[in-house]
């Protein structure tokens, strides 16, 4: 795909915008809806992660994620922006407010978290440093993701 993205670029930087739309937009419109309580909310943010996409394409055929890994980590921080303005008006976001909504939650469900959401490592990358299963992983960040949705809605 990134070589498919590259070509892409040649003709400019909304031909790339549209594909990468029309090959992961279902997709990631379906992990946005993870963190947010409603469809209409997680369409605007949908929109806003395609619309700052353009000047950073590049970047996604650089980088060593999947191009679909790395929508993700951009998505994620457009994300924690959305949530940290709704929930904090006025005040500077940090990750701590976004910790503190797993304070319940065991450390190995925080450190997942951190790590694939926060940091956007790779769910296989982090398996393999924890000596667990990637489905393990996954299942963990899904856990995660539902108890922030329920506080965030």
């Amino acid at each position: 795909m990134k070589d498919t993205l590259r070509n892409q670029l040649y003709f400019g930087e909304q031909p790339a915008v549209e594909l990468l739309y029309s090959s992961y937009g279902a997709m990631l419109f379906s992990y946005i809806l993870q963190f947010v309580p409603g469809r209409r909310e997680g369409e605007e943010l949908l929109v806003k992660i395609f619309s700052r996409l353009a000047p950073r394409l590049q970047e996604a055929c650089e980088a060593d994620l999947s191009i679909y890994c790395w929508l993700q980590v951009e998505a994620r921080k457009i994300i924690l922006e959305h949530s940290g303005m709704e929930k904090n008006v006025g005040q500077r976001m940090d990750k701590t407010y976004y910790f503190s909504l797993l304070d319940e939650v065991s450390a190995e469900h925080q450190w997942v978290f951190r790590e694939l959401f926060i940091y956007g490592r790779q769910k296989e990358e982090v398996a393999v440093q924890a000596g667990k299963d990637p489905v393990y992983i996954g299942g963990l960040l899904r856990e995660c993701l539902l108890i922030i949705r329920k506080k965030l809605a």
